[in-house]
């Protein structure tokens, strides 16, 4: 009975090692990064606080352009496609597929531009507010999509896989507003 509870300890043991081993890869930090946007883990919504804080916008605005980057990071879609090693380094290349926002702002300006009487206020001015309020809904609207590419870095410290810090680039793709 001994031996039997002993090499069952055993299998669960080798299985909890492998299983944490197989977490410390390459491939399995982006996913789980990739994973923390889809959930809006606090560290990523912290992020988005900062970078929205960064534009200055008064607080309604930076409330409705939370709602859609969380909306874009919900349903944010993502297939990896290769991890090559060479040593303390790692290339993850991921091809996510997320809400073309860059598209949309072109159309978005577009139509303001050639549509300016229908922002005026009640006195016959354009109104930045009203333009503005067009440009939150189409955006809260986007069902277009778009697929980019995106090679993450990772190196080995004290035999863990970190995540480089991602460029301006890879975060405007993660945002849908690279300019392509």
């Amino acid at each position: 009975m001994k031996k039997r509870f002993w090499l069952i300890g055993l299998i669960l043991l080798v299985f909890v090692v492998g299983c944490s081993a197989m977490a410390n890869t390459p491939t399995a930090r982006v996913e789980e990064l990739l994973r923390r946007y889809q959930n809006h883990s606090q560290s990523i919504i912290i992020e988005l606080g900062d970078f929205l804080d960064s534009l200055n916008l008064d607080p309604n605005d930076r409330q409705d352009y939370h709602d859609i980057y969380l909306r874009q990071y919900r349903d944010l879609e993502f297939e990896v496609k290769n991890e090559v090693i060479d040593g303390d380094n790692a290339i993850v290349t991921v091809q996510i597929k997320v809400y073309d926002y860059h598209r949309a702002e072109i159309n978005i300006n577009n139509f303001i531009a050639n549509n300016p009487d229908d922002f005026l206020d009640e006195n016959g001015n354009f109104s930045s507010t009203k333009a503005f309020r067009h440009r939150i809904d189409e955006l809260m609207r986007i069902t277009d999509r778009i697929e980019y590419t995106i090679d993450f870095t990772l190196t080995r410290v004290n035999d863990e896989w970190v995540v480089d810090t991602l460029t301006t680039e890879m975060l405007e793709k993660i945002h849908g507003t690279f300019a392509y």
